[in-house]
């Protein structure tokens, strides 16, 4: 009896011990509902990754009956939902709609040999930017898919031997006569008559030779779409095609050579579609990089303990920087603001920037306090917005509008600042990540050191104002702090530096490129 009680026992700790865990696991899976039409259609597998809900791309278009591919070697995941193509990348937070780079919070995730996107972020991109609406219900958990009432689906552009193709996507038929054209300035206005649309998913920005920005305008009886052109074409045409249910508005330009036509469907007509396709495609890519070196000649800038001067400091590390981006990117142009001890007005800064195409605008500065004690590193973005502890670096910086003459100080006043910060609003995602990952760098090169990381943040700085790109600057340390004056002026410490902000650009370059 004794005997077949102690066995009993070994028995019952066996199964505790190996059936526990199965039970934990079990407990641990979780999966998310995916409703249509009010019916549930399947389940897509449910994780998460510090506290963020993640799923499964290629389950999830399974189920919802879209397309989808992913590439192993690259992990990425292709969703096609409609006529839009959305392409996740493992571990970036870059994701391509069609034509455009969006910007997530959280980081796709690698995981089966499958790409996981995080369930909230990835609804609001396809109800913001596709044909449907997913809705996401966290406490159920459920995604539901409803499609939009739109009937103008999408819009993509080609370039062809002889000018633009503007396609649109329809799941209507329009005739001609609903369909209408207009040119004012330098707009060209589509109007359809009867046609709705996602006027959010539509409105853009466009990197592109002959289109700029497209932007649409919903009316209760049309929707009207602008082009917004740097060229104005010779002629334009636009025509419905119901075999493929779609819109087409042609752009013609005179071709490059009139000696002779290239006729459709050659070789020769194949490769200048493809020269063009690539010409796109290099708009986006960071191939022209910007140091700015704060201050400079009359402007001093920030003054420190050992008669340092910011201008000084500043110059020296955006010589180091620039060596250094050209030995990790030989591909890249790198140039300056200034190479020199000269003044230059804040506003030409970025003027300059914007005139030789640059992709990134890096600018360099010290900083001072009144209370010696104060210490640290730290990296902005442009934003309207500042709070107290970005106070006193915007005051320091923006001093130097007292060395410009006063028609430059009224380019700072007033509405123009507005709207010049207001014209930021398309790349202050791409800053603030270009921000944070400058300041990681630096947090590795600098904390050995004993310098402090105080972060990432945010502030009206006019040296930044109008730049057409993504841009930051950088607060190097204090050289109003004894400790930090005596190693901002030492050579190592420069190469420190520049080494991190190198480091930095380095990885936001890569991140955006490998999602394109």
């Amino acid at each position: 009896m004794i005997r077949r009680n102690f066995l009993r026992d070994i028995f019952y700790s066996l199964s505790l011990l190996f059936l526990q865990p199965l039970k934990v696991l079990r407990a641990q899976e979780k999966s998310l509902a995916v409703t249509k039409a009010n019916k549930t259609i399947g389940a897509v597998p449910l994780i998460e990754r510090k506290q963020v809900p993640y799923i499964n791309l290629e389950r999830f278009a399974d189920i919802g009956g879209f397309a989808s591919f992913t590439n192993i070697q690259k992990k990425k995941t292709l969703v096609t939902i409609g006529q839009a193509k959305i392409k996740f990348t493992a571990d970036n937070p870059f994701v391509i709609i069609n034509d455009r780079i969006l910007q997530i919070s959280h980081l796709p995730i690698w995981q089966d040999g499958s790409v996981w996107a995080p369930v909230a972020e990835f609804c609001q991109l396809i109800t913001d930017f596709t044909s449907v609406k997913l809705e996401y219900l966290s406490a159920i958990p459920q995604i539901r898919i409803y499609p939009k009432n739109v009937n103008i689906t999408s819009i993509n552009f080609e370039h062809k031997v002889n000018g633009v193709l503007i396609t649109l996507s329809t799941t209507t038929s329009f005739t001609s006569k609903k369909l209408h054209t207009r040119i004012t300035n330098d707009w060209l206005y589509l109007e359809i008559i009867g046609g709705k649309g996602d006027v959010k998913s539509i409105n853009r920005k466009v990197k592109d030779k002959i289109l700029s920005e497209i932007r649409a305008v919903q009316f209760e009886q049309l929707l009207s779409i602008g082009f917004r052109l740097k060229k104005m074409p010779e002629d334009h045409e636009v025509i419905f095609n119901p075999e493929s249910q779609q819109i087409l508005l042609t752009l013609r330009y005179k071709t490059r050579t009139q000696k002779k036509e290239k006729e459709p469907g050659t070789e020769e007509e194949d490769q200048s579609i493809t020269d063009d396709l690539e010409s796109q495609k290099s708009n986006w890519m960071i191939d022209t990089i910007v140091i700015d070196p704060g201050h400079g000649g009359k402007d001093p800038g920030a003054l420190g303990y050992y008669h340092l001067k910011e201008k000084d400091i500043v110059l020296k590390i955006a010589l180091k920087l620039g060596k250094y981006l050209k030995k990790r990117l030989p591909g890249v142009k790198i140039l300056y603001t200034r190479q020199s001890d000269v003044f230059i007005p804040l506003w030409q800064r970025t003027q300059f920037a914007n005139e030789h195409n640059g992709k990134l605008f890096v600018s360099i500065h010290c900083n001072s306090n009144s209370r010696h004690s104060v210490s640290g590193f730290e990296t902005y973005f442009l934003s309207a917005e500042k709070n107290a502890k970005a106070r006193d670096a915007v005051l320091l910086e923006n001093k130097s509008i007292e060395f410009e003459t006063r028609e430059d100080k009224k380019r700072y006043q007033g509405i123009n600042f507005v709207l010049a910060t207001l014209a930021q609003n398309a790349f202050i995602k791409y800053s603030q990540y270009l921000a944070t990952v400058v300041q990681r760098s630096l947090r590795k090169r600098l904390s050995p050191v004993g310098m402090k990381d105080r972060g990432v943040k945010q502030g009206p700085f006019y040296v930044m104002v109008n730049a057409t790109m993504p841009n930051v600057l950088v607060e190097t340390g204090f050289i109003s702090n004894k400790h930090e004056a005596r190693l901002l002026r030492s050579n190592s410490t420069q190469a420190k530096i520049a080494l991190g902000i190198c480091e930095g650009i380095v990885k936001f370059k890569n991140d955006f490129e490998s999602a394109l």
